[in-house]
């Protein structure tokens, strides 16, 4: 393995990795984002972030073809034992209020109720939320199972 390849194993994993915890710090705090009808910014980017978690959680084991970096990353898999399941207890009211209701989100995050008509993106936020921590759990799974594996 040429040192090109050694680094941008190394590197791409490492990334893949803030990219995961990037998303998932920002799903925890989407609700305390400002909330008004016309401004849905923070809900917007964590789709797109949750995008690139998605990416991100197929390519975490790619640095575990360099010899003993399966045991080290494995550890980057840890934290997600915490967030996993906050980030799905964050999300999971917006499930059934606004993909399978008629609220808006700001009228969940707010607990009240809502005449504003709700975009199709809207409805589709959680669902897409709940998949892509789906793939996060895949791939932490994948991360930490990979380094358990004896050294050859």
């Amino acid at each position: 393995m040429s040192f090109a390849e050694l680094i941008l194993r190394l590197g791409v994993t490492f990334v893949a990795w803030m990219m995961i915890y990037m998303h998932l710090v920002l799903l925890l705090s989407v609700r305390a984002a400002p909330c008004s009808p016309t401004d849905f910014t923070a809900w917007k980017v964590s789709l797109f972030t949750g995008l690139l978690a998605l990416g991100a959680a197929f390519s975490v084991t790619y640095a575990h073809a360099v010899p003993g970096m399966a045991r080290t990353f494995r550890y980057f898999a840890l934290p997600m034992l915490i967030l996993l399941p906050w980030a799905a207890w964050i999300t999971l009211p917006y499930l059934s209020a606004t993909t399978l209701g008629s609220l808006d989100l700001c009228a969940v995050t707010m607990s009240s109720d809502s005449s504003t008509p709700i975009n199709g993106w809207q409805r589709a936020w959680a669902p897409v939320q709940l998949g892509v921590l789906v793939a996060l759990a895949v791939g932490g799974w994948r991360a930490w199972g990979s380094g358990l594996q004896p050294r050859a």
